[in-house]
This record gives C-alpha cells, sequence and structure tokens, in this order.
C-alpha cells in the first residue's frame, strides 16, 4: 500500500493529488531488443521461402521442430554451465538464452526452476512455432509443463498497456537476488516484475546507499527501492504512476522485513513529483531514473513519456533535487538511444553500460545505463 500520509509529515509538503486513470501503467521492458523484426520479413536463415510450407509464409513442421531441438539444445548446455554458480551466487533469476541462434529468435530466462520463452510475433511462425519451442525446451530440461510459460511477444501502439488478461494463468514466485527477494508473477502475457539484466546496477546502487536518502524514480516494483533499503539506505522514496506497481513494490518490501514508515510509496507522475520537490526544496543524495522507452498516461493531466525526448529535462530535473555531491544513475532499455548529456549540472558523467550487463546476456546492450554526480 501506498504510504502518502507519511511522506507529507516527512517532507512538510502536500504532494497534490492524482486521481486513478484505469490504473495507467508505463511501458516496461523484459530485454528483447526495441528493434525486433515487427513481423513479415524473409528473416536473416535463407531466401523468402526457405524451410516454409508450400503457399505459406509460415515455417514448416520440419522447420520448427529443427528450431526446437537447436533451442532446447543450446538452452541445455547453458544450464548446466550456469546453474552451479548463479545458485552459488543465490541469483535465482538469469538468461540462459538470448538470441544465440540466427534463426531463433527467442530469449530463455531462468526464475527458480521456471523458463520464461519469449519471442516476438512473426508472420513466419504462426501459431504452432511458440508452443513446439517451449514444450521440447521443457522435455529437454526435465520441467513439468507448469514451469514452462511462453509467451508470444506482439508489436504494440504507444498507449498501449501490458497487463495480465483477467483470467490469465499467473505463477506466483519468490526469486533470490543475494540479499534481496522479489516477488514474481509468470504469465502468457505480462510483465514478470523483475528485469535480471539490472541484477549489476542493483548491486551498485546498495553500495552507495548506506545512511543516504534515496529517490526511485519510474519505480515500478521498487527493486531499486529494495536494494537500497538493505544496503543501508536511512529512507527510500519510491515514485511511479502505477497503483498496481506500488502495491508490487509493498510486496517486495514487506518480502524483505523492511519498514514501509521509512520507505513510501508515491503514485505520481515522476515529473510532476520532481517539480513539487525542488518547489518544496525537497533533497536526496542518491537517485535511480530507470526510464521506458515510452510510457502511456501518467494521470489525468501527464502526458506521455519519450526518453529519447524528454530524458535531458528528466535528468536536469532530478539533478535538481539532489544535494551537491549526490550521485544520480540514468538508465534506459531503448535500443536506439542517443543520449543528450552535455552541460547538465554535473560535474562527473560516466556511461557505466559495459560493466553493468551480467554476463549471462548475449545482447550487451539490453540496456545502457549513466553514473551522474552533482
Amino acid at each position: 500500500m501506498t504510504n502518502e500520509s507519511e511522506a507529507d509529515k516527512r517532507t512538510g509538503w502536500t504532494k497534490r493529488a492524482v486521481r486513478p486513470v484505469d490504473e495507467a501503467l508505463p511501458l516496461v521492458r523484459d530485454g528483447l531488443d526495441d528493434d525486433e523484426p515487427r513481423g513479415g520479413g524473409s528473416g536473416a536463415w535463407g531466401g523468402p521461402n526457405a524451410g516454409r510450407a508450400p503457399h505459406s509464409n509460415q515455417f514448416d513442421d520440419a522447420t520448427i521442430a529443427r528450431h526446437a531441438e537447436m533451442l532446447a539444445n543450446r538452452v541445455k548446455k547453458t544450464q548446466r554451465k550456469l546453474g552451479a554458480r548463479m545458485d552459488r551466487e543465490a541469483l535465482g533469476a538469469y538468461r540462459l538464452y538470448d538470441r544465440d541462434i540466427p534463426e531463433v529468435r527467442a530469449v530463455v530466462d531462468w526464475f527458480e526452476g521456471h523458463v520464461v520463452v519469449m519471442e516476438y510475433e512473426r508472420e513466419q511462425t504462426g501459431a504452432d512455432y511458440l508452443p513446439e519451442l517451449a514444450r521440447v525446451l521443457g522435455v529437454a530440461l526435465g520441467l513439468p509443463e507448469t514451469h514452462v510459460h511462453a509467451r508470444r511477444r506482439q508489436a504494440r501502439a504507444a498507449g498501449r498497456e501490458r497487463n495480465a488478461r483477467p483470467g490469465a494463468q499467473t505463477t506466483r514466485l519468490v526469486v533470490r537476488e543475494r540479499a534481496a527477494r522479489f516477488a514474481v508473477r509468470l504469465s502468457t502475457d505480462a510483465d514478470t516484475g523483475l528485469f535480471p539484466h539490472l541484477r549489476g546496477l542493483r548491486a551498485l546502487v546498495a553500495a552507495e546507499s548506506a545512511g543516504r536518502r534515496v529517490l526511485d524514480l519510474f519505480a515500478y516494483t521498487g527493486t531499486f527501492s529494495v536494494a537500497a533499503a538493505l544496503g543501508g539506505a536511512a529512507e527510500t522514496t519510491a515514485v511511479d504512476p502505477s497503483q498496481l506497481h506500488l502495491d508490487w513494490a509493498g510486496e517486495n518490501l514487506a518480502l524483505n522485513g523492511l519498514d514501509a514508515t521509512k520507505h513510501p510509496l508515491l503514485r505520481d507522475d515522476p515529473r510532476a513529483f520532481l517539480g513539487d520537490a525542488a518547489d518544496a526544496v525537497e533533497r536526496w543524495d542518491l537517485a535511480v531514473l530507470d526510464t521506458s522507452s515510452f510510457s502511456v498516461r501518467l494521470g489525468p493531466d501527464g502526458e506521455p513519456l519519450d526518453v529519447l525526448r524528454d530524458h535531458r529535462a528528466l535528468l536536469a530535473d532530478t539533478l535538481a533535487v539532489l544535494e551537491p555531491g549526490g550521485v544520480l544513475w540514468f538508465i534506459t532499455t531503448h535500443q536506439r538511444f542517443v543520449p543528450d548529456l552535455d552541460g547538465l549540472r554535473a560535474h562527473q558523467v560516466q556511461e557505466r553500460t559495459a560493466d553493468t550487463v551480467p554476463d549471462d546476456y548475449r545482447n550487451r546492450d539490453v540496456h545502457r545505463a549513466w553514473r551522474l554526480v552533482k
């Protein structure tokens, strides 16, 4: 549950009210590239009719079977290589397959004995392709059907949200990330609530949080707030436009035994929040700005966010509410991101992408990250 009254008492200023608007959510990422093909095309593995059924753009049964076997063999090999090490490091979520084979354009993630197989829907794959990939993969890993989750991702117009459909089957898990525990929901059509590729960044934030006041913007399910709190933060403030996500963040705080009064969860458009905080001379020591590529409505008077267009203003506004010497971590998953960082009120700006993408991710640009010091 959100705790706005505690935040208002603590800060001495009254945040403007934000009415629910159909539980508008920011669009969030799952590690699939923003520049994945959106259907159609001949693919990268042959001529326009290679491996397809006669008079069809779709793969024939033999091609589907071959792709499924290639994927299963690769994932089984990777799990043998990674599984023991990840267990030693108390990591319950990691990537097993990251478009390693050009013909099989999918990703596979491990969540505490479950796998999620994701592919963008393409004209070539048809209705039978993904289920067969999932079936063969489950057999190869010795997993029951209930532990294999197949997600077909479709291109999405701006303004469309990704939530589980009413009645969609959902599996709830608690996932380890070293000292932290996170609630994850696995279903066929919604985000999991945890992005494993950000675990290195969560560790860096935790390492810098001791005794500090931490601001978590576009907090999603509050994983950075949890990391900061476990790292010894004096307090955290999480801001997100979605009540659904904030309730999930509250669940994550509770899972980790954290005092909700020290870690308020505020439902607001982060851009408006930053303006209010600046006017109130509210300051933090460390901030995390983890933006979506795009977002839907952020409130009754909120404009959609485009990180390409809006990131500079967001960074400037976040720096304005940091104490001198404060640290800002900026993260984006936009695959065509062009940073505009010159001239910001920061005496240090350092890109940290290379050392924050985990080694289980073949896509070394699954996110980009910068550390700015005011």
